[in-house]
């Protein structure tokens, strides 16, 4: 997988390079969450890269997140479009797939003062869940692609009701180290 900017690495990763995904028809969330430059934008930092957050629309939830990605002898931009979303107490970035695929990758994120912490989804358990019946959607190959998730699945998956549903044990965690 690319090395860069931690939890939009491993998403887009995953549409890059063909990993097991999660993704969904729509954005995870119930809505658009709230968020200011005050308090998202600058640089954040995790483990050995850095990752630039400036603030799009504060009340759509839009941020535009960039790294410098070492790539063919080189060093290239990459800069993404992160959708923030939220569902009671939790919140939801998703990127956009692909122009041609409806699909959303995302991750559970839990921010504080200086502090953002990302769960990926476990595609082992979204696949169960989704063959079981459990939640609306279909396999293709190692992908888990959802259909929209209402409040009510959000609940059974944020709860615990339905398995261990995120990575709890490898978060991708972020410092910010400058606005």
């Amino acid at each position: 997988m690319a090395r860069g900017g931690g939890f939009f690495t491993l998403l887009l990763g995953a549409l890059i390079f063909g990993c097991a995904a999660v993704s969904s028809v729509e954005p995870v969330g119930e809505r658009p969450k709230e968020i200011s430059q005050n308090e998202w934008g600058g640089t954040w930092i995790h483990k050995d890269h850095s990752i630039m957050i400036k603030v799009l629309n504060e009340q759509k939830g839009l941020l535009q997140v960039a790294w410098v990605e070492e790539k063919d002898g080189g060093l290239k931009l990459e800069s993404y479009e992160v959708a923030i979303r939220e569902s009671g107490e939790w919140i939801f970035g998703n990127v956009k797939g692909k122009a041609d695929a409806p699909s959303h990758y995302w991750a559970l994120m839990k921010k504080e003062a200086g502090q953002m912490m990302v769960w990926t989804p476990d595609p082992g358990q979204f696949r169960k869940l989704v063959q079981t019946g459990d939640l609306r959607g279909k396999v293709e190959k190692y992908d888990i692609i959802l259909e929209k998730l209402t409040a009510d699945d959000l609940k059974g998956i944020l709860s615990g009701n339905k398995g261990v549903c995120f990575e709890w044990q490898n978060p991708v965690v972020f410092f910010r180290i400058g606005k």
